[in-house]
């Protein structure tokens, strides 16, 4: 996931609009108070492995060196 929006890979936005899409139709009937805590709990889930990723991404990069010779490179400065 280099250089990567983590939004974009795991389509953020499509999430939250099956949400909104979720809460209107269990409103107008077409969803069961059980169907739609099922998929919010579900969304839940992915955005708990959503920040875990986040969160792991920071804390790795915030301990990263930088490399000054990579092995097998005769050109690298050390």
């Amino acid at each position: 996931m280099e250089n990567t929006d983590i939004g974009d890979v795991f389509d953020v936005p499509s999430i939250i609009r099956g949400l909104a899409q979720d809460l209107k139709d269990l409103r107008a009937g077409k969803l069961t108070p059980k169907e739609a805590q099922v998929r919010a709990d579900i969304a839940k889930q992915i955005f708990n492995g959503l920040r875990l990723v986040v969160s792991a991404q920071r804390y790795l990069s915030e301990k990263a060196k930088p490399v000054t010779a990579i092995e097998g490179n005769a050109e690298a400065t050390p």
